[in-house]
């Protein structure tokens, strides 16, 4: 998995779901057939509830071992993978976003979460921004090895700018810009989901809303203030304009303007 170049979080997906196996039947897996990983697979969807990214996850992991491990690629070669579900993002509006903000004293909080929303992050993507990612001159974001192990640049808010310079010198952070409990390590995702649970549940927002809802709503603002699609599609890192499509549902005008929804949202003050 290393040298095909995966990454980190994929190599740890792709090993769960074989350990998982091997527990649930209690065998080793060259003794585990078709048979037994469809009733596993079963097991997950309608015992553990897990979702269809999820199992879809697992099918990939226990195709990996048995193709590039084991070389018995026709036990999985008939395992399909779940369809897809349709589904809307869960998004917040600009009022709810500016009270989630407004209403978050902690300066590191607040602006963990803004940068999440103004730059349309990944969680992944957040806790790797190391300071010297931080390009002033050209008020951009480096974004290295995103989904996909690719960079790219993403917008920087001017106000956002001006809360970093406050958080930088309140809380002088190392390597990373949000660290974790020792300067030096990155901010953990446990850290990240707190900081957006607390504020929530401090603004009576829905609990469905995650950290990755911050994303969602970056880029349907975006739509709805006549971003080219082809853009938001650039400025997520998506692979595929596909997967930039599920926005269409929001209502949106084309007026060839590109504006930063978090400087719309405080009208670039």
């Amino acid at each position: 998995m290393v040298i095909e170049n995966l990454s980190p979080r994929t190599i740890t997906s792709y090993l769960h779901a074989p350990r998982q196996l091997i527990n649930y039947w209690g065998l080793p897996p060259e003794k585990i057939g078709s048979e037994e990983i469809y009733a596993f697979l079963v097991y997950l969807k309608e015992e553990k509830k897990q979702s269809r990214s999820t199992i879809r996850i697992a099918v990939s992991g226990i195709r990996y071992l048995y193709r590039n491990f084991l070389g018995r690629s026709e036990i999985v070669d008939e395992i399909p993978y779940p369809k897809s579900e349709k589904y809307l993002p869960e998004i917040l509006s600009g009022k709810e976003l500016k009270c989630l903000f407004d209403g978050t004293g902690n300066v590191k909080h607040r602006v963990l979460l803004k940068l999440i929303y103004s730059a349309g992050l990944r969680v992944g993507e957040v806790q790797g921004i190391r300071l010297g990612d931080i390009d002033r001159k050209n008020m951009q974001i480096r974004i290295r090895q995103g989904k996909g192990r690719k960079d790219r640049n993403v917008p920087l808010s001017k106000h956002l700018l001006k809360e970093l310079e406050v958080y930088y010198r309140k809380y002088t952070p190392q390597t990373y810009l949000f660290n974790g409990r020792n300067k030096g390590d990155r901010i953990s995702v446990t850290a990240m989901r707190w900081v957006l649970k607390s504020a929530i549940k401090r603004e009576g927002i829905s609990n469905t809303i995650h950290l990755h809802s911050l994303r969602h709503s970056f880029a349907s603002h975006h739509l709805s203030m006549g971003t080219n699609l082809f853009l938001i599609q650039r400025l997520l890192g998506h692979e595929s304009i596909r997967t930039t499509m599920v926005y269409l549902h929001i209502n949106y005008r084309m007026d060839g303007k590109v504006k930063n929804p978090l400087d719309v949202m405080y009208a670039e003050q």
